[in-house]
């Protein structure tokens, strides 16, 4: 169904969920509205990106709040949740879709409440259970539940494609990926198990207020704008710009999904079941010491014992084009980054590898630029962790930090 025109969809759900019909616009047909406007709309669009692809950011002082915290911090992660929610473009997108021809408060909270409900079982339950997903890709999809509920206030589905998805079914739906996203985000930092669950549920409360507040201001706006002419006049260029928001966003996550994936087949570090060589032998063949560095071939033992909650870093300075092969074992899991620091660059410009939450590690590492090389663990249990070391290969001096 075309916007603005005095055709009631009933299709969607029981009639207190039908649109209220619209006035017309004598001047302009719905078709030629979304003409004229599409110019102007693909150019938003493209300002808008910047802003939707960083829908998930978390700023340094939030993300070292995270990384820090231990023990139940009820107030500040109700705080972290309620500034996700305001601030997450891509949430409010949606919700803007979702409530765009709702007139009646009751409709609105059986679609939102089905959001929320959504949401905050994969928002827990992700984080709980470890449960993730790529971040691009579940960022790709959240941009398509936005381009989606576009299409789905243009009429598309059914005047179009001939078939009308069940809104609330699909509105839960995209609320479940919603959540999984937040999930996925949160398990990038290394979280305390110590106050884990009452921090989790303390954020989902959060991201819940956030959006109650978020909604209200919406709702407000909506509602003065739907008392204007304006509105007939442009709620279906409106519903284009939310399309063109929701593909400006999903080609963003698709661009950055394969250049993770380009940047790891090119610079990845190979696998290796077990070193097979003899240190003669990788001496023969590593790349001979220039100028007054001390690069050498080296084999390398370090023993760590990690108190709860302490972290550290080991690296290796080496040159673009030195290897090293290495293996880590522990006695319990530790939250670990295998990362490199470019030589010269600023503090925060490393280059991340490898990460997650394990006790052992092995495998061969080629350098690809110039700087220091090698680990950060953290041990997030309640009882202290040893830690052993080895590394064989290329490089000036092994430390740590």
């Amino acid at each position: 169904m075309i916007l603005g025109s005095p055709r009631v969809a009933s299709e969607q759900g029981p009639a207190s969920l039908a649109l209220s019909p619209l006035p017309t616009d004598t001047a302009l047909s719905p078709r030629a509205r979304t003409d004229r406007a599409l110019p102007l709309l693909v150019a938003g669009a493209a300002l808008l990106l910047p802003a939707v692809a960083l829908a998930h950011g978390v700023d340094d002082q939030d993300r070292a709040f995270l990384e820090q915290s231990v023990g139940p911090q009820i107030l500040s992660f109700i705080w972290l949740g309620a500034k996700h929610m305001v601030t997450g473009y891509d949430h409010l997108l949606f919700l803007v879709g979702v409530i765009f021809f709702l007139h009646r408060m009751r409709d609105v909270a059986i679609y939102v409440s089905l959001f929320a409900l959504g949401h905050s079982l994969t928002l827990t339950g992700g984080v709980l259970t470890g449960t993730n997903v790529n971040p691009f890709l579940i960022d790709a999809i959240i941009g398509l539940s936005v381009v989606y509920k576009g299409m789905d206030n243009l009429g598309v589905f059914k005047d179009r494609l001939g078939f009308q998805p069940d809104t609330r079914v699909a509105v839960f739906v995209f609320g479940l990926f919603h959540g999984l996203g937040l999930a996925t985000k949160l398990q990038e930092f290394s979280l305390s198990a110590d106050g884990l669950v009452p921090n989790i549920l303390s954020f989902n409360v959060g991201v819940e207020l956030g959006q109650f507040v978020a909604l209200a201001v919406i709702l407000v706006g909506m509602r003065a704008w739907r008392a204007t002419a304006g509105f007939a006049r442009y709620a279906s260029a409106a519903n284009v710009g939310l399309v063109l928001a929701g593909v400006a966003l999903t080609a963003w996550q698709v661009r950055g999904y394969l250049h993770e994936h380009e940047h790891e087949r090119e610079h990845a570090p190979a696998v290796a079941a077990a070193p097979t060589a003899s240190p003669a032998a990788d001496a023969a063949s590593a790349p001979a010491p220039t100028g007054d560095a001390p690069y050498a071939y080296r084999t390398d033992a370090i023993d760590l014992i990690l108190r709860p909650n302490e972290g550290t870093e080991v690296k290796a300075t080496m040159r673009a084009g030195d290897q090293m092969l290495y293996a880590w074992k522990a006695d319990g899991e530790l939250m670990f980054e295998f990362h490199g620091d470019p030589k010269g660059a600023a503090a925060d410009a490393y280059q991340s590898y490898a990460k997650g939450v394990q006790a052992a590690a092995e495998g061969e590492f080629e350098a690809s630029f110039e700087g220091v090389h090698g680990w950060y663990w953290r041990n997030r249990t309640k009882a202290p962790v040893t830690l052993h070391l080895e590394t064989r290969g290329v490089y000036a001096k092994i430390s740590r930090l």
